[in-house]
């Protein structure tokens, strides 16, 4: 049993993914739960083949933190440097400005908001990166290598959120009821574009999962509702607000986020950063 799950381990890490998160959500039952769904296959399948030191070897790149100071400032202001392109062009398209509730009226509520982004497992870093950067990554790079290991780990990773498409509340759901199907495939395109720039991170931090994984998946979520979207923390907190964000900004942030992918892979000459002594 044990040679089975071996021998196969990334396609069970996938069908355990994608059973523990999706079914909750398809039952009604603690939907919240799924976005735990990666970083609780990961630890089943490392521990089931490895036992402690499975375990282990799975966290210990969460605790490089030892990677430099410019690693962690594009780690944390990376995505809003991307967003605030994607404003830029924009507005100079004759789009309408965001009303930066949150900067304007909430900053006293952020840090609080920054540390639910962070810690909270059902926002999406902690309970997804221990099986998205922690342990599909590791095991793509060195078989099919960066720029493919990207590829594959964005592709699951936004397949993997179809379940918050058909949601009524909250930003994916509205964008997917007003573009429809084709919203599946430009979600995608986003976390494609993202795993290009944290594999990236993940290779020139050494592996460093906590800044390429966490970090980085922290600063999307957090910049995001920031920078473009009518999110209101006093709002969402009494439930009286839902966020949305306008489409055809959405659609400007994304294609720059696309072609931002694009010169990086082509600077680097598709390593990414990439060497043997990139886990060292």
């Amino acid at each position: 049993m044990k040679a089975f799950i071996t021998r196969y381990q990334f396609l069970i890490f996938l069908l355990l993914t994608f059973v523990i998160s999706w079914f909750p959500w398809y039952a009604g039952i603690a939907p919240e739960t799924m976005t735990m769904g990666p970083s609780i296959a990961a630890f089943l399948v490392v521990f089931i083949i490895g036992g402690r030191r499975g375990f282990t070897d799975l966290m210990r790149p969460f605790g490089r933190w030892r990677v430099g100071l410019g690693l962690w400032g594009l780690a944390i202001f990376g995505p809003a440097v991307l967003y605030l392109i994607g404003l830029g062009v924009h507005l100079l398209a004759g789009g309408e400005a965001p009303p930066f509730i949150m900067i304007r009226d909430e900053l006293h509520l952020i840090p609080l908001y920054l540390v639910g982004v962070v810690l909270m497992p059902w926002q999406g870093p902690i309970g997804e990166e221990f099986g998205w950067r922690g342990y599909a990554l590791p095991k793509l790079l060195p078989k099919y290598g960066p720029v493919v290991a990207s590829l594959v780990t964005g592709t699951i990773w936004g397949l993997w959120h179809l379940p918050s498409f058909f949601a009524p509340l909250g930003v994916v759901g509205a964008l997917y009821a007003e573009v429809g199907l084709s919203f599946i495939l430009l979600y995608t395109l986003g976390t494609i574009a993202n795993s290009i720039f944290m594999t990236w991170l993940y290779n020139k931090s050494k592996a460093s999962v906590l800044v390429a994984g966490i970090v980085w998946h922290a600063a999307i979520n957090f910049w995001a509702p920031v920078l473009l979207s009518d999110s209101s923390l006093a709002a969402a907190r009494e439930g009286t607000h839902l966020p949305t964000i306008a489409t055809n900004l959405y659609l400007t942030v994304l294609a720059v986020q696309v072609v931002a992918a694009f010169v990086l892979i082509f600077v680097t000459k598709g390593k990414l950063g990439y060497s043997n002594k990139s886990r060292l």
